[in-house]
């Protein structure tokens, strides 16, 4: 009887529970906190513990350069990262050259992240011809993805790194924290990036804009990677406080959520019904989740294949069309 109690009280604990022994501790892998990308991953854990039956944690590093290769190796389990940083990584286009072919996404959302050059508000440097002699960021070790950006937007505007004094800095955080220092006069950097934010309660910054003509398009998307887009924000009270400054043009393109090959589907399932079912949540979470919607989850300009659990998910859904189906079995 007293061994038929103890089954029955725990038999009684699962039932209460919804099967919560089934419960998995979930690793995300990050960016390091003050970054746009960790704020992204922070939100969507958030959400994903709270409604998948799973806990999700964030493992914060110096850039996705120091877990891609791990998390393709499954020994992390997702991560929120830039589209240009699953290509290049899933390419072998980063320093390192190892291709990252396990990675595989199970969520894409719209432009969140948007990108420029950010000097003082007071500077005179207005445009990015004006960076010509002046002090600008350069490198980003931790972060492969974000030197071909900087590159080509400098060229944009006929310029190359002879023209300006790189000042080499190790990741997205490192560089407006060296603009704050004074140790530069311009900085690449996200909007809303919270140490931005930081800077700009400080002393006000303002963000370039790019020229926004189908050549640069053209030749961004050649030299940087196929999914770049330009995008024009208005001055609107809530931008200004960001530091923008007047209708602005900024680079932008799809975060994603990914994963690894061997993950179980079922973890992928719950979590990804975890973020369906509650994305109104997801998208206040914080502001780089607010392209986080059903429209966009499943994209058809994919950089990395889905996974299979994933394209079963949003057949369900009735979001996995012939056009994204095409699209996904061409990355290779």
């Amino acid at each position: 009887m007293k061994h038929l109690g103890i089954l029955i009280a725990a038999s009684s604990a699962i039932a209460l529970t919804g099967g919560t022994l089934q419960a998995k501790t979930l690793t995300m892998a990050l960016d390091r906190a003050g970054t746009l990308f960790n704020a992204t991953g922070s939100g969507i854990a958030k959400v994903a513990s709270k409604h998948s039956g799973h806990r999700m944690i964030v493992r914060a590093f110096g850039g996705p350069d120091s877990y891609m290769s791990q998390l393709n190796d499954g020994k992390y389990d997702f991560s929120a990262i830039s589209s240009p940083t699953a290509y290049f990584n899933f390419n072998g286009r980063t320093k390192n050259k190892k291709s990252t072919k396990n990675i595989r996404l199970i969520q894409a959302g719209s432009g969140a992240l948007r990108l420029s050059f950010v000097v003082y508000a007071d500077s005179d440097i207005k445009t990015f011809a004006d960076l010509k002699g002046k002090r600008v960021t350069s490198d980003f070790g931790g972060h492969t993805v974000i030197n071909p950006m900087v590159t080509y937007a400098l060229k944009s505007a006929g310029l190359g790194w002879k023209d300006v004094r790189g000042v080499p800095v190790t990741g997205a955080l490192d560089a407006p924290r060296a603009l704050g220092a004074g140790r530069v006069d311009a900085t690449w950097a996200s909007l809303g990036m919270p140490v931005v934010r930081e800077i700009h309660a400080k002393k006000k910054v303002r963000y370039l804009s790019f020229d926004k003509s189908p050549a640069t398009l053209a030749m961004l998307r050649k030299n940087i990677f196929p999914g770049v887009r330009l995008v024009t924000v208005p001055p609107i009270k809530p931008l200004q406080r960001l530091g923008i400054a007047g209708k602005t043009t900024l680079l932008t393109f799809d975060s994603y959520i990914v994963t690894h090959t061997k993950q179980d589907p079922k973890v992928i399932k719950d979590v990804l019904k975890a973020l369906w079912d509650n994305t109104p949540e997801l998208n206040k979470a914080h502001f780089s989740l607010r392209g986080f919607k059903h429209k966009f989850a499943a994209s058809n300009l994919p950089l990395v294949p889905y996974h299979p659990a994933a394209i079963a998910f949003y057949k369900e859904k009735g979001i996995w069309t012939d056009a994204v189906a095409k699209a996904n079995s061409m990355v290779k």
